[in-house]
């Protein structure tokens, strides 16, 4: 089953169990409480629900094989330079640091996997062994991802805001004031504190007045946190 097909099925059954028309769900007497206890012996009675729960497990799991199938170029480079793990994802949620993972991750990020996977690499790289030498291609990424929804292209902002470095505030600049960037543009905006000057003060100013609240109350928030400061440039 191709991975497509397994993230439609997924995604088929986070809707729930599938119950049958006449379905009505069981309702505890007035006046009578259910405790956890009551709930787990009724859901263990309940062949609709047992069977759904099996399902999404066994699902669950071709998920996983299917996202390590499709990373695996990724996965084997890192094994050759010591970092075993079972997927991207178990990077971004280590508490440990890995700095030799930080160029692999940079050459594999504008490969063609799965946008889970892509997404993955790009929370990855959003640590501080990476700060300025994961700007670039972050920026090239997120050029490119133009076509995909805000959640996943917030994430290149999230990243830029801990690595970024102040030759790469024009780009950044470029990106937020391009309305077309929708929500996305958030947290690039929010990267902005990291790299403040005049110019930088000017823009944020400029944003105050954008179409996107959410873009306004970033901008009016990273403003109070620079006038905290003299610039001079």
């Amino acid at each position: 089953m191709e991975l497509s097909d397994i993230l439609e099925k997924w995604k088929e059954l986070l809707k729930g169990p599938k119950r049958p028309a006449n379905y009505k769900m069981p309702v505890a007497p007035r006046g009578t409480k259910v405790t956890g206890a009551d709930m787990e012996a009724r859901l263990a009675k309940d062949v609709d629900y047992q069977n759904w729960l099996k399902e999404k497990e066994e699902v669950g799991q071709l998920l996983s094989a299917a996202y390590a199938k499709d990373a695996k170029p990724l996965l084997d480079d890192l094994e050759k330079n010591g970092i075993n793990i079972e997927s991207v994802w178990d990077l971004v949620n280590t508490k440990s640091s890995y700095p030799a993972a930080i160029p692999i991750l940079i050459a594999h990020l504008p490969r063609p996997y799965d946008i889970k996977n892509k997404e993955g690499i790009v929370r990855a790289l959003g640590v501080k062994e990476a700060k300025g030498i994961a700007c670039r291609v972050i920026l090239d990424e997120y050029k490119r991802s133009n076509n995909e929804k805000d959640s996943y292209r917030f994430t290149f902002g999230n990243a830029m805001s801990v690595i970024i470095t102040p030759e790469y505030t024009e780009d950044v600049i470029e990106i937020v004031q391009d309305e077309k960037n929708g929500n996305s543009r958030q947290m690039f905006v929010a990267s902005l504190s990291k790299v403040g000057s005049l110019r930088v003060i000017a823009v944020l100013e400029r944003l105050l007045s954008d179409n996107n609240k959410i873009i306004r109350e970033m901008a009016q928030k990273v403003l109070l946190k620079l006038s905290k400061k003299k610039w001079t440039n």
